[in-house]
């Protein structure tokens, strides 16, 4: 049964279909949590390989559903491992588990500090798709300012040290030109530059993927009232294990075993 495990299990879900940044962000978490969390990594079966526009990130929010379907459950929470948590509010209605997103849980622990925060992150069609997620988290009063890079996350991430370089810069940037307290480098792709960056940045700066994986410890910790039980829905034309899924109605397990 759900939180009967000796050891709590996660299911990280990357809505990219790039699978090394799935091993990438899967061996991040097991060092973060050094053995407190197992950790189940899957990879989105169908959408962009990096998500960079509305378009693939509304079709990423049918991938994170689809993988909730098919992964091996049952886990203790879920974790939406992109900066834009595509699908996690349609998943946290059908999951009777807790749900954390990456910007979602990342963005609430920045925001629980003293002072205003800035995000930066890469590729100009993210801002617009932000400042929506912000917005409707009620924080807008705490956000200092979004800067953003023009290369991708992915495309940064084999960047080297130019890539670090322009982090940097746009990280002082925000802190000496917008006032932020502190910066919250967001996507999957850059997850680890924090660490690399700090010493050269005048204010702290969060890695997405460590506050959020945190966040999502803390919800294990602590776990909710059970999910009451959901309406059946009758579907045509998604996978078999997904049109399963929606039809069972009821919220008993994570996933299937």
């Amino acid at each position: 049964m759900i939180g009967c495990l000796p050891v709590s299990r996660l299911l990280l879900i990357n809505p990219n279909t790039d699978t090394d940044m799935t091993q990438r962000m899967a061996a991040y978490a097991e060092a973060q949590f050094a053995g407190a969390v197992a950790i189940e990594a899957v990879t989105a079966r169908f959408g962009a390989r990096y998500l960079t526009n509305r378009v693939s990130v509304t079709i990423a929010g049918h991938a994170v559903l689809d993988a909730l379907a098919c992964a091996r459950g049952p886990f203790d929470a879920v974790l939406v491992a992109c900066f834009g948590d595509p699908g996690r509010e349609a998943l946290a209605s059908i999951c009777p588990v807790p749900v954390a997103g990456m910007a979602q849980a990342s963005l609430m622990r920045a925001a629980r500090l003293p002072g205003r925060f800035s995000i930066v992150t890469g590729g100009p069609e993210w801002k617009p798709m932000l400042v929506t997620l912000v917005q409707a988290m009620g924080l807008s009063a705490r956000l200092a300012s979004i800067r953003i890079l023009p290369a991708a996350g992915n495309v940064l991430a084999q960047g080297g040290a130019a890539a670090c370089r322009q982090i940097v810069r746009a990280c002082n940037e925000a802190v000496q030109e917008d006032g932020a307290a502190r910066v919250v480098l967001g996507g999957a792709g850059l997850a680890g530059f924090a660490a690399r960056i700090a010493p050269d940045v005048t204010a702290p700066v969060l890695c997405s993927l460590h506050e959020s994986l945190q966040e999502t410890f803390n919800l294990l910790q602590h776990p909710g009232p059970p999910q009451p039980p959901r309406d059946c829905m009758e579907t045509v034309g998604l996978s078999p294990e997904l049109h399963r899924y929606l039809a069972s109605g009821a919220a008993v397990r994570a996933c299937q075993d």
